[in-house]
């Protein structure tokens, strides 16, 4: 099973990487990518969406289309998934390299509502194009930097369990696949 996992940050100690390396530590038996080439890609146009296209582009529309599954996780920007990662999507869309494709979408924010608005709008977009968003493997965690221990390794052990809980069930809808 291989997974494809995406941060919506280009922070370089982005909350949202951190927390896909712990999905990774929580499921061994699954093969994690972490594809963190976000900031080369080059702003989307319908125009630049050409053959050939630019090289990142075409990196990550091969890395999703080799991947069993997609984990993305996004920050929230003013209620949203930030510009970067919608920028992401929009050069993904036309390739049709998610048509099928089960997805994760999970969001997390040191706000008590944990980046809803933003992981809602990750679902909505990428059910939009085609992924196959599996609910019982969304999440939206509210951690603060202080969530987490020097390791990256989620202190609490409810979010743990939801997390693995979460793991579970996308690496089960990518064997379903």
């Amino acid at each position: 099973m291989r997974i494809l996992a995406l941060a919506g940050s280009l922070r370089a100690a982005s909350l949202n990487a951190r927390l896909l390396r712990e999905a990774a530590r929580l499921a061994p038996e699954a093969a994690f990518e972490f594809w963190e080439r976000l900031d080369d890609l080059p702003h989307f146009s319908p125009e630049r969406d050409v053959e050939p296209v630019p090289e990142p582009v075409a990196d990550l529309r091969a890395r999703i289309l080799a991947a069993d599954a997609l984990l993305v996780c996004t920050p929230e920007y003013i209620h949203a998934m930030p510009a970067v990662l919608k920028n992401l999507l929009e050069w993904v869309v036309s390739s049709g390299a998610c048509v099928g494709k089960p997805a994760a979408a999970w969001s997390a924010s040191p706000s008590p509502e944990g980046g809803a608005k933003a992981q809602a709008s990750l679902a909505h977009t990428l059910a939009v194009m085609s992924a196959r968003v599996v609910p019982e493997a969304s999440l939206c965690l509210t951690l603060a930097a202080s969530g987490l221990d020097a390791e990256g390794r989620l202190i609490d052990p409810v979010q743990v369990a939801r997390m693995a809980e979460a793991i579970q069930a996308l690496i089960a809808a990518g064997n379903a696949a």
